[in-house]
């Protein structure tokens, strides 16, 4: 199955696509290939040639379910060989951690994705919630999804979290009434430290809300589902700078970190 990759830019350092950034990313001794890829006799089948001068020895994922490393013994013209010296199966960990991002601000979602991603978020889905700030854009998807694969390279993630549709907020609300919700919100008293997750749930939602705040319309339609309205301590957080300290909480209160 064919597959593109991502090679080093030599003008600015960056990085750019062959073909499409979705197929294969690559860069410091980790590749991500896409889920369709096979790596049947330890080859990597590939559309560009490029790969040769990019391709290393390291980890080979692809980014789902499956990774393999080890060193290159082979490049060929539309092949890529290498000798496996260690494999192994991406298995999801429930509870999965989903976080409802609300929309911000153009020049804080990188940073928001990148904290994230390195606190071990298995789904991101944006939310275009009514105070939000920011708009989805045509290209909001393709940014969002590079944001998530650089972070990646940089926390050494062999699976990459999951980036779904953006919602509105009553696409949302039906999203979330048949799973475990978390709502952060500064109007609270009841703190997170209290609160009670219940025992083998398959997913868990954390609601982040947007600068300029939650609604009351839309707080009172998560309590209507269930969810529950937390705060984390006193200090009001940014929104893009919230996910990583509830994901911290949370992963710490499940026994994860």
């Amino acid at each position: 199955f064919p597959v593109t990759i991502l090679v080093p830019d030599t003008y600015n350092l960056g990085y750019h696509a062959t073909e499409g950034y979705q197929s294969c990313y690559a860069a410091q001794n980790t590749f991500y290939v896409s889920p369709g890829a096979l790596l049947e006799n330890n080859t990597i089948i590939y559309t560009d040639s490029s790969l040769t001068t990019a391709a290393a020895d390291g980890y080979y994922s692809n980014g789902v379910n499956y990774w393999v490393r080890g060193p290159i013994t082979q490049i060929h013209k539309r092949t890529l060989k290498i000798s496996v010296e260690q494999s192994g199966n991406i298995e999801n960990e429930n509870p999965q951690l989903i976080l409802v991002q609300a929309l911000t601000k153009s020049e804080r979602i990188k940073e928001m994705l990148e904290l994230v991603t390195a606190a071990g978020v298995d789904q991101v889905i944006p939310w275009q919630s009514q105070r939000a700030i920011g708009k989805w854009q045509k290209d909001s998807q393709i940014k969002w999804q590079q944001s998530i694969q650089e972070a990646c390279k940089q926390s050494r993630r062999v699976k990459l979290p999951i980036l779904k549709k953006q919602l509105n907020t009553k696409e949302l609300i039906d999203v979330l009434q048949s799973d475990f919700s978390i709502v952060l919100h500064e109007s609270t008293t009841t703190k997170f430290s209290s609160l009670q997750i219940p025992n083998n749930i398959s997913s868990i939602y954390l609601v982040i809300g947007p600068e300029g705040g939650i609604t009351d319309q839309e707080i009172d339609s998560f309590v209507k589902i269930g969810s529950a309205v937390v705060k984390l301590g006193e200090p009001i957080l940014r929104s893009a700078h919230a996910g990583i300290a509830a994901l911290s909480a949370l992963q710490t209160k499940l026994g994860k970190w």
